[in-house]
């Protein structure tokens, strides 16, 4: 991974993806949680994107050596977080034009926790006018075998802007987070979880 500098982190942030929720006993959400407490809050990704980014901040009201990190549509508002208030973040998968990777979600539809939900095209097109934040103290994550968000155009985007990590294979959902908290633990001078662990 690229060099940061190697803030504390009392707390990580985590922001979850299009249709999902914030889940304490999610698997990522566990696996951040060896490194620091972990916190988090369901947003409605149906909301204009302004709305979903207040709910996310709101979050950020406590400690200020946060670490933000969000996968796919989180990984979008990370991005945005963590570059609006000078915050050090991690992007997995980003959704880097949310404008074109909505698109399939259009319409009525069904969250993976059991939610309706209605995404209007005015939403998505919103996103049209808030590009992909390049200019904050984060990085990028991804796993190479990604068959939702291309990843290949993801690396040619932030090409030369942000540090990127890349794994091989994998999926959109991310399939290498004990790799990744091993890294992140080096790089925030946490420790690493034990085997044992």
């Amino acid at each position: 991974m690229g060099k940061i500098d190697r803030p504390a982190v009392d707390q990580i942030m985590y922001c979850h993806g299009f249709a999902s929720n914030f889940d304490p006993q999610k698997d990522k959400v566990k696996a951040l949680s060896m490194l620091a407490p972990v916190q988090g809050v369901t947003v409605d990704y149906t909301c204009p994107p302004e709305k979903v980014f207040e709910a996310f901040a709101a979050e950020l009201q406590g400690p200020s050596r946060t670490l933000i990190v969000g996968t796919s549509m989180g990984g979008f508002l990370a991005a945005w977080l963590g570059s609006a208030f000078n915050l050090p973040f991690i992007a997995i998968n980003p959704a880097v034009s949310p404008a074109t990777s909505l698109q399939k979600y259009l319409g009525r539809g069904q969250t993976h926790f059991g939610t309706p939900y209605d995404l209007k095209k005015e939403v998505v097109r919103a996103y049209q006018d808030i590009p992909f934040r390049l200019d904050g103290p984060g990085e990028i994550v991804l796993d190479l075998g990604d068959e939702v968000i291309n990843p290949q155009k993801t690396l040619a985007m932030v090409a030369n802007q942000l540090p990127v990590t890349t794994f091989e294979g994998g999926s959109h959902r991310f399939d290498h987070m004990v790799e990744l908290v091993k890294i992140l633990a080096g790089k925030f001078d946490l420790k690493a979880p034990s085997p044992e662990a």
